[in-house]
């Protein structure tokens, strides 16, 4: 009366649908081919899903490619950044914590892993602006401004 089928392995088998709990070897790979998807369609700026005049660009195909360019760099790129930043917050932690509350101790490791550039640009794959992986200081910022303007000025005259 109370007898359940038991399969070769000794184990009781669910006799309403014994194969629903089953994974097929390929479903990991979809789930992870959605969730990249998923997250690179979120990263994509606004500026790029908006459609330009293509009167005010002339180099049109190269513009598309650059940007193509720079968001496909830019995914691999930000899972290392914010990994290093990550692990950089943690390492801060524990410099903090065991320079006895030191918090310049934390804030120059934190300084430099967390911030810097997270986002490639085409000015960036151009060569335009320089990548930052290590962040700066305000101090440094400052001095790298003051120059930036200083050598523009100069090649203005």
């Amino acid at each position: 009366m109370n007898e359940r089928p038991v399969g070769e392995t000794g184990i009781v088998q669910d006799p309403v649908a014994p194969a629903t709990h089953q994974r097929t070897p390929w479903s990991k790979s979809i789930a992870f081919v959605l969730l990249v998807t998923v997250m690179g369609l979120t990263m994509i700026p606004a500026g790029v899903t908006f459609a330009q005049d293509q009167a005010s660009s002339s180099d049109g195909s190269d513009s598309t490619g650059i940007q193509v360019a720079s968001w496909l760099a830019t995914i691999p790129y930000c899972a290392g950044k914010s990994a290093f930043a990550v692990a950089g917050s943690v390492v801060g932690g524990l410099g903090y914590a065991f320079s006895g509350g030191n918090s310049e101790t934390a804030q120059a490791i934190w300084t430099k892993s967390v911030y810097g550039t997270y986002i490639l640009r085409p000015a960036h794959l151009r060569g335009e602006e320089p990548i930052h992986f290590v962040g700066q200081s305000d101090e440094y910022k400052s001095e790298s401004v003051k120059r930036a303007a200083a050598t523009s000025n100069h090649a203005d005259k």
